[in-house]
């Protein structure tokens, strides 16, 4: 175990590395802003209807949920750890703010609960990892098999709640703010702009509280520290173990949120997001986080996501005949990343 009990860091400074790739668009961040750029670009071109208000608008929400999972799964591996339990997180909180409304609890208090149970796995992950100094890799992915083992009993046990779902959970997806009309010359109400969904509102505020939070705050600089060197940030007062701990309960309560948003998406539980800690982890790594700690970027990680969702959706407005192509090339791209991630460790 690490003694905790040491100098605060305003008796011992430290020097702080300009390493802060977290914090903006770096130049690990702007090659695949250029590469985003250039795709939307070219389905813009090729794909049919791709480049028009409802679609763009449709990308938006998409991409909500990866984004503020992969924000979350930047944070752990800025850090040096790895959280695999990610996306059996966002089909628990789903799944869980289904049945607190279904229930009658107030919409915006059963998301407060449903993320703080993501929160709680985070914390137990962090405890397993941390104190108890398990892997990161089989802990967190026993986590995510006990956590679908337990929702596959409990589906098991209870009816589906879908037809019981209040409006109020769906209207996160589906009530849009910031509409605009006209009226035509007989007096009929046009609508010029469809709206902005909840979703995506919520998407660029937390993208931004944590941009601020790296930025402005000793935490952000903390998580740097403690994944670029562990054994320095000990001795310069820091507490690793609080900190990595924090990096697993933020990174799982941004997992609970997103199930959150999915399932307001789905107007149900969101029994189809296995593989999304997959998603998450790719995106960030996208955006320059690295496997090893140390480096990422929120806005990278962002952009990861819209990578992602582009792909996925500019071939789907391609109408390309061979379903599994998307599939195919998230696989070159999750392999091409690891590849560099590992070329770029040892230069």
């Amino acid at each position: 175990m690490e003694n905790e009990e040491s100098h605060p860091p305003e008796e011992r400074p430290v020097q702080l590395s300009n390493r802060r790739n977290l914090l903006g668009l770096s130049l690990n961040s702007l090659l695949p802003l250029g590469i985003f750029v250039a795709m939307f670009a070219f389905f813009s071109i090729f794909a049919n209807n791709f480049f028009t208000v409802p679609s763009i608008l449709a990308l938006l929400i998409q991409t909500s949920t990866f984004a503020i999972l992969s924000i979350g799964a930047a944070l752990v591996l800025v850090v040096g750890g790895i959280d695999f339990s990610l996306g059996a997180v966002i089909m628990l909180s789903g799944s869980v703010v289904v049945v607190f409304a279904t229930m009658g609890i107030p919409i915006w208090l059963s998301m407060i609960m449903a993320t703080c149970l993501g929160g709680i796995i985070g914390l137990l992950n962090g405890f397993l990892v941390v104190r108890m100094r398990l892997p990161s890799f089989l802990t967190t992915f026993a986590m995510a098999m006990l956590i679908h083992g337990f929702l596959g009993f409990a589906r098991s046990r209870a009816p589906a709640a879908r037809a019981s779902v209040p409006d109020s959970l769906g209207n996160l997806a589906y009530a849009p703010i910031f509409r605009m009309f006209r009226y035509d010359a007989t007096g009929a109400r046009v609508m010029v702009f469809p709206g902005i969904s909840w979703i995506v509102i919520i998407m660029v505020l937390i993208a931004v509280l944590f941009h601020l939070i790296l930025a402005k705050t000793r935490i952000g600089r903390y998580l740097y520290l403690v994944g670029s060197n562990t054994k320095a940030s000990r001795f310069s007062g820091i507490k690793v173990n609080r900190v990595k701990i924090l990096a697993y309960v933020l990174a799982s309560m941004l997992a609970g949120l997103s199930g959150v948003l999915l399932a307001s998406r789905l107007v149900g539980p969101p029994g189809g997001a296995a593989g999304y800690e997959i998603i998450g982890i790719v995106c960030a790594m996208i955006g320059g986080a690295s496997l090893s700690g140390g480096v990422g970027s929120i806005g990278g990680a962002v952009i990861g996501s819209f990578i992602l969702s582009t792909l996925s959706m500019g071939l789907t407005m391609m109408n390309t005949n061979n379903p599994s192509l998307p599939k195919l090339l998230n696989g070159f791209i999750i392999l091409t990343v690891v590849c560099l991630d590992q070329i770029r460790n040892r230069n």
